[in-house]
């Protein structure tokens, strides 16, 4: 299994340098950047990043056409592989509902929505002409230079019918965070399922699987303050990509009834370790054993520590990683 490293996009950029030098001279195989509207872009750090590293790979989560018309997006692909030829991807979705929402945008037809994107993106990066108007942007004989290594283009999906367009025609599926093992451990099967169906080769398709990284020598105070944050994410969702780790029942119908409290309640440390990464460095090993079990390809640990100890918990992350290195 990948292992790489991920930031969400809310949190400070500096500290987030280190943590990338930390990631490469680890021996990790990533690092995502998520893109929300209003915070930061995903763009400008993969950009960073991919300047200042040499081996590892850098990808862009959460790009979508309600902020970027495809024609754009490909422009800064473009220039983004020519930065890091062979060592950028790009995970695409409809966006946060809403987040698109503030930017007076909405996708009535998400299924037609991103594949229209993911093709016209791949149309874009090859070169080829375009005079069409499609959901998610008009072309009037727009055309790049082809570029010698595009990236690899995976949708985002947590549900059945995006599973199966993921499987249709992306190179790979980004799977949210905030999962159960049984979510994982059904979803592959799925996705595997759809890929039989399409005659698709399995190995040529990449199943990436978000975690938040509840990373510290002590991750205690982190596993309480992340139950408290968890209560205020969409709560059908945030159910539905749990399931098997609690009564997410019980929790939906606090939930819709407004009694807040008992819900929270729900949530306790361990449901928000059946669902996050949660480690202290000896146990890291374990946790990436677990999620290795599940079947994804590659895990992006979406990092949540307080920013002075990032570079210290992708350290520890790599440590795994770095030990195997040294006996071969």
């Amino acid at each position: 299994m990948r292992v790489s490293i991920g930031f969400t996009g809310f949190g400070p950029l500096g500290p987030t340098f280190e943590a990338v030098r930390a990631a490469e001279e680890g021996g990790l195989d990533g690092v995502w950047s998520a893109e929300h509207i209003g915070f930061h872009d995903a763009v400008v750090p993969s950009a960073a990043y991919l300047a200042t590293t040499e081996r590892i790979d850098v990808g862009l989560v959460g790009l979508a056409p309600a902020s970027r018309h495809p024609a754009m997006t490909a422009t800064e692909l473009t220039s983004l592989c020519e930065l890091g030829p062979g060592r950028v991807r790009v995970q695409v979705g409809t966006g946060d509902a809403t987040l698109v929402a503030k930017l007076g945008a909405r996708h009535p037809r998400p299924l037609e929505t991103v594949a229209a994107y993911v093709r016209v993106l791949r149309d874009v990066l090859a070169g080829r002409e375009l005079h069409v108007e499609l959901p998610v942007g008009r072309f009037d004989g727009f055309q790049l230079a082809p570029v010698a290594v595009p990236p690899a283009i995976d949708v985002m999906a947590i549900r059945s019918k995006m599973l199966r367009l993921a499987a249709e025609i992306g190179d790979g599926v980004s799977l949210s965070a905030g999962a159960s093992e049984t979510y994982l451990t059904e979803t592959v099967a799925e996705i595997e399922a759809h890929l039989a169906e399409q005659g698709r080769d399995r190995g040529s398709f990449r199943i990436t699987a978000f975690a938040f990284g509840l990373v510290a020598p002590d991750p205690e105070p982190l596993v309480s303050a992340f139950g408290a944050l968890l209560t205020t994410f969409p709560a059908e969702t945030a159910a539905y990509l749990a399931r098997g780790a609690f009564d997410t029942d019980a929790y939906l119908a606090a939930v819709a009834a407004t009694r807040t409290l008992q819900a929270a309640k729900l949530i306790t440390p361990e449901v928000v370790r059946a669902i996050t990464f949660t480690a202290a460095p000896d146990e890291i090993a374990t946790e990436l054993a677990r999620y290795a079990a599940t079947g994804v390809d590659e895990l992006a640990i979406l990092l949540v520590t307080p920013p002075p100890l990032l570079a210290d918990a992708v350290t520890a992350i790599a440590a795994p990683r770095s030990a195997d290195l040294q006996e071969v």
